[in-house]
């Protein structure tokens, strides 16, 4: 399985090896450490109370100078399970313990195991490559199971998921200086040779051939060129494509409708879309039954003389019309090309993921993103395969007066209708009209795409939310 090295390594073997810097025990919370030195038994227990991972030094009374005690998870809970993986590795690390051995949990199949180490995965993560000295980082952690060999796939995927993870962070934590449309080129096409992808790049030209005018008024004012990138994950069965389709705005002034200061602080995520599906289709590759396209549009919404203004009329792809309400809506306008392309080269279903709209702060927060859909059954494959990732989705509706609310009066439809009311999910009615009757699903990554401050599965900064639910998406 193709894999971006997530940091640490994942590694099984009967028992922890000579020179393992630090022990993990499972606790239930109501005792289970009898076997315990009593000094390290009573602090640990001590500090259970308040915590549901704890990190004592031994003092050379066991075999390894650290102990951690973690309060065993519900297993049947991919959300709760992931997040205490990756609090358990942020406390290893915290302490700078370079190494750990864990005992495989009684009764867990390897299969239940794996949004544990995936988050544990996650929870090494650093982004330092603009500091003068690395992060500390836990170089490897070893499960002691029975029969290695039985474990061997889960700790490959884990490491492979996790990996991609990793990469779809570091894409979305890159400063535009350091990664424009031509960059993330570059990085697909490393991708893609290194997990077996095709890739197709329709440059400006070839995007003003097909008739894309949503995109390319986007990109029109800046020096970094728009483009599209197709990339496909051949699959052996004849069914209808799954297409995904990531915002890639590599960084967004607001246009004219300019942002300010504040606003236009962390743009640079706003290609955290297009990072997403890249990386989602790497980890699915080997695994998926039926073809997988990713649809990546990619612009900079840049301010010059040759800017799109508020009030132009645009038409997409699909022959559609589109009245420029703001034109800091940008993130829908190159969907819009995105979906229709997705659309006329025959996708059985297609899906949108975009950081698009502050609205999802305020609907959901960063807890859930938010899912809006035009057919329950993609819904219930998108929510299933969250709920097993351990990742959070909420539905919204997607009703016909929410489409309405998107007309426009001089054209089809309006990118940024006036007064703000249900913000996130017009903007889901407004992607939505270019499926057609193409079943469609909608994920507003906004909010959950980036952490503030430090949190269970890894720094502040990109989170990669979401790889990981498309990935088993793509490969069901």
């Amino acid at each position: 399985m193709a894999c971006y090295h997530p940091g640490m390594r994942l590694t099984c073997a009967i028992r922890p090896p000579a020179r393992c810097h630090a022990l993990v025990r499972w606790t239930t919370g109501d005792g289970g450490l009898s076997d315990l030195p009593v000094a390290i038994r009573h602090l640990a227990e001590e500090r259970l109370r308040h915590a549901a991972i704890v990190v004592v030094p031994t003092l050379g009374q066991m075999a390894a100078p650290w102990l951690a005690v973690v309060k065993t998870p519900r297993w049947d809970d991919a959300v709760e399970s992931r997040r205490r993986g990756g609090a358990l590795t942020r406390a290893l690390i915290a302490e700078r313990i370079g190494s750990a051995a864990l005992s495989a949990p009684a009764g867990v199949e390897p299969e239940g195991l794996l949004p544990f180490l995936i988050g544990a995965t996650q929870g090494t993560y650093a982004w330092d490559r603009y500091q003068a000295h690395p992060a500390a980082r836990l170089e490897e952690m070893v499960l002691l199971v029975e029969r290695p060999a039985s474990w061997k796939r889960v700790l490959d995927s884990a490491s492979a998921i996790g990996g991609w993870v990793a990469r779809c962070r570091d894409l979305t934590n890159l400063p535009a200086s350091d990664l424009g449309p031509d960059e993330f080129e570059a990085e697909a096409r490393t991708v893609a040779r290194t997990a077996g992808l095709r890739l197709r790049v329709l440059n400006e030209r070839a995007c003003a051939k097909l008739g894309m005018g949503c995109l390319l008024a986007v990109g029109r004012a800046s020096p970094r060129r728009p483009r599209m990138l197709v990339l496909e994950l051949p699959g052996a069965e004849s069914e209808a494509p799954l297409a995904i389709c990531g915002k890639g705005v590599c960084f967004d002034t607001g246009g004219l409708n300019v942002k300010n200061g504040d606003g236009m602080l962390l743009m640079r995520k706003d290609m955290g879309g297009a990072a997403a599906a890249l990386c989602a289709l790497a980890a699915a590759a080997g695994n998926q039954r039926r073809t997988v396209r990713a649809y990546l549009p990619l612009v900079e919404n840049a301010i010059s003389g040759e800017a799109f203004r508020p009030g132009d009329v645009l038409r997409a792809l699909d022959g559609t019309t589109v009245e420029i309400g703001n034109t800091d809506a940008e993130g829908r306008l190159i969907l819009a090309d995105a979906i229709a392309l997705a659309r006329r080269e025959g996708a059985g279903r297609i899906v949108s993921v975009a950081t698009l709209t502050g609205a999802a702060m305020t609907a959901l927060g960063r807890v859930h993103v938010p899912l809006m859909a035009t057919e329950d059954s993609l819904a219930d494959d998108l929510l299933a395969s969250a709920r097993a990732s351990g990742e959070k989705l909420w539905r919204l509706p997607l009703d016909a007066e929410h489409r309405a609310m998107v007309r426009g009066q001089v054209a089809t439809l309006n990118n940024a209708p006036g007064g703000g009311e249900a913000g996130c999910i017009t903007a889901g009615a407004f992607v939505a009209h270019f499926a057609g009757s193409t079943p469609f699903a909608h994920l507003d990554i906004s909010p959950a795409s980036w952490m503030p401050k430090p949190w269970e599965l890894g720094p502040a900064g990109a989170t990669g939310t979401i790889v990981t639910t498309l990935a088993r998406l793509a490969c069901g």
